[in-house]
């Protein structure tokens, strides 16, 4: 159910302490200890721990657990990948969040906390009191200056789901120094600077996220509401097999050359409709806002299926490739492969622990 590295603290002098990335999914718990020395980023451990079988289900399937169990497993995971700190960060879901992009007259920068509240309230479906609310200027002071507009970023999380992570990070006896929300880590990891605008999809277990980011800054995003457990649901059905077997099957095969012909046929029917649905919101975006999107950025576990990038890119019109957020740290070089093919599912705790060590 889960897997880890040796620790690496013994290989290095200790200049710096340890931080941990923790992402909390709807399939799985990741992991992520990161510390840093002389300017570089070392990688200490990793691990992941599959949540369906808490809940009951086959590794794979997407779960809505109690914090208790969520606990439970995430120590277990931490327990197993020996992990050595409790400083940590972790991630809160996308669909626990706002987030928006307004426009403000520039006039009124010096006002934001009394204005924001008051414009997030034509987003929020909730009393403003029941959220946490954050805010960002993100349009330059030239563009300000010239316009009379600014724009601004809204993020919102309901107190309610931050009291939920609180008591997990405490049954786990970790310090939570920060939460955030996944969106912004994922990209944090898997992005380099630049000034293009990036599409990144997020293939987690029961829905696939999509994202535009231009400049670090979220433009757009949209949900899809199939993730990777459908692929496996599917394949169970198609190959009358068990859905575990077909679990097993997927990962080990995917979408390569050695995949039997009848997976490969279902997963590709599985992933069809979701490439077609990425593709019309890619092609939106490009006439909308009259630029063109040059990648493809993928994440998230689903887009660890062996095969995906070369399949995806017969579907969708623009380079495709899978986020190396373990490019951005330093380990042993027998580790390379394995890394690079687990990287994109560890975007967001490595984007977590790259964060908490920039604050540290």
């Amino acid at each position: 159910m889960a897997f880890s590295i040796p620790s690496f603290s013994s290989l290095f002098s200790r200049e710096s302490k340890s931080v941990l990335g923790v992402d909390i999914g709807t399939s799985s718990i990741k992991v992520v200890q990161l510390r840093k020395e002389k300017g570089r980023v070392i990688l200490e451990t990793y691990g992941a721990i599959a949540l369906g079988p808490y809940a009951g289900l086959e590794i794979g399937r997407a779960t809505s657990l109690p914090v208790e169990k969520i606990a439970e497993a995430l120590k277990d995971v931490i327990r197993e990948a020996n992990v050595t700190t409790a400083d940590a960060a972790i991630s809160i879901p996308y669909s626990s969040s706002l987030i928006a992009v307004v426009t403000l007259p520039a006039a009124v920068e010096k006002q934001l906390a009394q204005v924001v509240p008051l414009e997030a309230r034509k987003y929020i479906p909730v009393p403003i009191n029941e959220v946490l609310l954050d805010w960002f200027v993100i349009s330059d002071a030239k563009t300000a200056g010239a316009t009379g507009k600014m724009e601004v970023l809204i993020v919102a999380i309901h107190r309610d789901t931050i009291a939920k992570f609180r008591s997990i990070a405490g049954d786990a006896v970790l310090a939570a120094a920060f939460f955030e929300i996944e969106v912004f880590s994922a990209v944090r990891a898997a992005l380099d600077h630049g000034i293009a605008p990036v599409a990144v999809i997020d293939m987690g277990a029961a829905t696939t996220k999509f994202y535009v980011v231009e400049r670090g800054i979220i433009r757009q995003s949209h949900i899809i509401n199939r993730g990777s457990q459908d692929l496996t649901l599917a394949a169970s059905r198609a190959l009358g097999i068990t859905v575990a077997q077909a679990e097993e099957r997927k990962r080990r095969f995917g979408l390569s050359e050695q995949s039997p012909a009848d997976l490969r046929r279902s997963l590709e029917l599985s992933l069809a409709p979701l490439l077609s649905e990425l593709s019309h919101t890619i092609i939106n975006y490009e006439q909308h806002t009259n630029q063109t999107l040059g990648s493809i950025i993928a994440t998230g576990g689903g887009a660890a299926l062996k095969g995906f990038k070369e399949y995806a890119k017969t579907k969708v019109q623009a380079e495709v490739r899978p986020a190396d957020p373990f490019g951005k740290t330093q380990a042993p070089a027998f580790l390379e492969k394995i890394l690079k093919e687990a990287g994109p599912e560890f975007s967001v705790a490595v984007g977590l622990a790259l964060r908490r060590l920039q604050e540290a």
